[in-house]
């Protein structure tokens, strides 16, 4: 029988967290339409993900959201 201890548990970098997080973010502005760069800008910015789902599913078009948003 062995025994193991384990002294750490492994914690991701602030950096790398941001960065999956950043790409959720930006995954989730373009599957609600927004083009790849507009969804990476949204990403990047506080913009509000929860509005962005409600705009869009209310009917608002890409280009109004996007000028709501920021």
């Amino acid at each position: 029988m062995t025994n193991v201890t384990v002294g750490h548990v492994f914690e991701a970098p602030e950096s790398e967290e941001r960065e999956l997080v950043l790409h959720w973010r930006c995954e989730q502005f373009g599957r609600l339409g927004f083009d790849p760069v507009d969804a990476r800008f949204l990403a990047e910015s506080p913009a509000d993900l929860g509005q962005a789902r409600r705009l869009r599913n209310g009917g608002c078009p890409i280009d109004l959201a996007f000028r709501i948003l920021v």
